[in-house]
């Protein structure tokens, strides 16, 4: 064989060397990100973004497990109500074609109302066919409450102080001890002392406080008077901005012989409801001005004068002088 064609086929052969990986690689990396496309839901979190009254606006974050590419694929988020199961809204979100490898996160923001229990559910969906489904219940967002009406309080102890006593009424000094957490300045605490077989409300103050530090303990205090020779609850509520956030009570057991048992579920107690009337200031009844016509009377002119009585009685007079002239 000529030399010429021997080193002619070994350079194609070289050349073929060359150029043949390069056209394998890129078949056999379009193949590698093919198979390995794929996208799954690991785990979903739930966050309140913004409350008010009324709404709870939360952020849900959901946590994909995920290939490089990843084509026509979206998140479908549907909210149904836990009681009645209708779909009250759905919302898209689209998932991004190129993405690092691994774990990734899509957050999707949703209001809710407060008053209702719901039932979520995310759908992966890819060239409109369902790739994972997760579900999850969402309730008791009438718990959260906006920033002016948060409330971090307990209280710690409560001590009743017997001031006085008379025939009919006790006078008790009240004294709570809050630890609070945060610092306010829009607190009012209303104490209320309530009997406790009639649940009728014996006595009641209310206490504005401009400024409660956190870090103290807080003694609010109150006296106030009831009937004695009976039982009450006494409870502390704490407001804001026009709304209770918190109440505890504690018994106040002025009539140890009418305490309940344990094992008796109820006991008959001789209440006179009389006891607990308050009296009421009555006013002072202003009198009545006088007219000025009764005070001063005007007499009326004799030239125009209205025919009255004496008519009448001329009349009567007339009748009776006939009547005596037919007797005789």
């Amino acid at each position: 064989m000529n030399g010429k064609v021997v080193a002619a086929i070994i350079a194609i052969i070289l050349l073929l060397a060359f150029i043949l990986p390069l056209f394998v690689e890129d078949i056999f990396k379009e193949e590698k990100v093919y198979r390995r496309e794929y996208l799954e839901i690991k785990n979903i979190d739930v966050k309140a973004e913004k409350i008010n009254d009324s709404h709870a606006e939360m952020k849900f974050l959901i946590s994909l497990y995920r290939s490089e590419s990843v084509k026509n694929a979206s998140l479908v988020v549907g909210v149904y109500d836990m009681k009645t199961s209708i779909l009250l809204k759905r919302i898209w979100a689209k998932i991004p074609e190129k993405g690092e490898e691994g774990l990734s996160e899509v957050n999707v923001t949703i209001a809710l109302e407060k008053d209702r229990s719901y039932n979520i559910r995310f759908e992966l969906r890819k060239d409109n066919k369902l790739l994972a489904v997760r579900g999850m219940s969402l309730s008791g967002l009438e718990t959260l409450v906006p920033k002016s009406k948060e409330l971090k309080m307990t209280l710690k102890d409560v001590d009743f102080e017997v001031a006085g006593v008379d025939n009919r009424m006790a006078i008790i000094k009240a004294r709570f001890y809050i630890e609070t957490l945060e610092n306010y300045d829009d607190v009012t605490f209303h104490i209320k002392a309530i009997q406790h077989e009639s649940n009728v409300l014996a006595n009641e103050s209310w206490i504005e406080m401009q400024k409660v530090s956190k870090g103290k303990t807080l003694l609010v205090e109150t006296v106030f008077s009831v009937p004695k020779d009976y039982n009450y609850i006494v409870k502390l509520e704490v407001w804001r901005n026009g709304t209770m956030l918190k109440t505890w009570s504690k018994g106040l057991n002025l009539a140890p012989t009418r305490a309940v048992p344990e094992d008796v579920k109820e006991e008959k107690v001789k209440f006179e409801i009389t006891e607990f009337i308050k009296p009421t200031p009555h006013p002072t009844p202003m009198p009545t001005p006088t007219p000025m016509e009764e005070r001063y009377p005007v007499p009326a002119a004799p030239d125009k004068a209205m025919p009255g009585f004496e008519v009448v009685s001329a009349i009567l007079a007339g009748g009776v002088i006939l009547w005596m002239v037919r007797r005789r």
